[in-house]
């Protein structure tokens, strides 16, 4: 990603409804997203002799007309929610989950250091970069976030067994949509996937050999979709088109038939979800430069280790974020809302904004919700920046102290005045 991108809008509203019934939660988020192709997702791409991966950005986030674009990134919908385990997240939301030597970030931690560290590197978890976690996961003071000082795999696994850890849905437009789930995950030390199997994989490639999989000639003609048109803006249907590799639709990569020029292929495969990591439904529709994603779950679940239980009468902490185009940091975020399922909550804040930092699900019978008897809020979200919890905490910050006592809200650290909220 490059940093000196900015989004055109600073705010984009998302349109929210939320029900529940003695079962069940349902979420319903409508936001505008003109620019079609949302729904494709980092392709493989035959070119000039050689198989070349195309992923993120896409080709409507570059600044400029440049044919030669080489990214493909879905658009998705996601939100933290919290029970109140833990500390900081009802005052600074998202904020408290981003940290110096994240990846994205100017100071992201080099893939060499990642791998020689005890508890992230080969001999721990294995990652080649810094991602989302809460600062309770290290050493310190609760707001202390130094990712080398993280716990020792004994406390924090006591943590999750206290339930401190934020738990992370979201629907991806090509890897989950097509199967009709959301995909899961929490956040503690690292943003890990909820235990069982995502509705995606991804395939190998080489760019002599090109993939391992390629569709069904007899689902897709020659095997592969057709970059130069996807180039023209003629972009298979979101609705009822062929656009992602599911695994029954595949067979191995035959460069008799797919390796042509132009030929188009998903690096990521999409598979049946189980687990934990099917929790979360979802299904979208993007029409007429608008996207409505429908996303629900059972209130308690089988998976109370890394998935948040919920029950009616509760209050909750809930933001939301929406991703156009690319990934990591370049999205749209909301500040911290108080969510009751059925009651009113109590938001301590004094927000600095007009409107309300105060959610009411809705409470319905039968099996699923009828929207139009359900009150929608405008929830503005916000392109964040390169701001990040390391830079709050900070004693150069003119309000640590409030920050650190967590005597303060992003509500009110923020100078934008947010209107419009229901």
């Amino acid at each position: 990603m490059n940093g000196e991108w900015r989004p055109a809008e600073n705010v984009k509203q998302l349109r929210t409804q939320i029900a529940f019934n003695s079962d069940r939660i349902y979420f319903r988020f409508r936001w505008e997203q003109p620019n079609p192709g949302g729904w494709i997702h980092d392709m493989l791409v035959y070119r000039d002799g050689e198989w070349t991966r195309f992923a993120n950005p896409s080709p409507w986030v570059a600044e400029g007309d440049n044919p030669d674009h080489t990214g493909f990134y879905e658009d998705r919908v996601s939100f933290l929610l919290d029970d109140g385990s833990v500390t900081g997240f009802e005052e600074f939301g998202g904020w408290l989950t981003v940290h110096t030597g994240m990846r994205s970030m100017p100071s992201e931690v080099p893939e060499s250091e990642v791998q020689a560290h005890d508890h992230f590197g080969s001999a721990g978890l294995d990652k080649t970069d810094i991602r989302k976690y809460i600062p309770q996961a290290c050493e310190g003071e609760w707001w202390e976030n130094d990712w080398r000082e993280i716990r020792s795999q004994h406390e924090l696994d006591q943590l999750k067994r206290d339930g401190v850890f934020l738990d992370l849905p979201m629907w991806r437009a090509h890897r989950s949509n097509p199967k009709g789930y959301g995909t899961d995950h929490h956040v503690l030390d690292y943003r890990h996937s909820d235990q069982g199997q995502n509705t995606y994989t991804t395939q190998d490639w080489d760019p002599d050999d090109g993939p391992e999989l390629m569709w069904d000639p007899e689902v897709v003609t020659g095997g592969a979709l057709d970059y130069h048109e996807i180039q023209k803006g003629n972009f298979p249907d979101q609705q009822t088109g062929t656009y992602a590799l599911e695994l029954e639709d595949a067979v191995t990569f035959d460069p008799e038939v797919a390796e042509w020029e132009g030929a188009m292929i998903p690096r990521r495969p999409l598979q049946e979800p189980f687990g934990s990591a099917a929790d979360w439904r979802g299904s979208g529709v993007w029409e007429s430069g608008e996207w409505t994603v429908e996303m629900w779950r059972d209130l308690e679940t089988d998976h109370p280790l890394d998935t948040k239980q919920l029950e009616p009468g509760g209050v909750y902490t809930w933001t939301p974020a929406v991703h156009h185009g690319a990934g990591q940091r370049w999205h749209w975020v909301a500040y911290p809302y108080k969510l009751g399922l059925g009651v009113e909550p109590n938001y301590r804040g004094e927000h600095s904004a007009q409107g309300t930092a105060e959610l009411v699900a809705e409470e319905f019978t039968g099996d699923e919700p009828n929207w139009s008897d359900i009150s929608t809020y405008s929830i503005p979200l916000i392109f964040p920046g390169l701001l990040d919890w390391t830079d709050l905490t900070s004693d150069e910050h003119a309000r640590s102290a409030k920050i650190r006592n967590a005597e303060i809200t992003m509500w009110e650290l923020n100078e934008n005045d947010l209107t419009d909220f229901r």
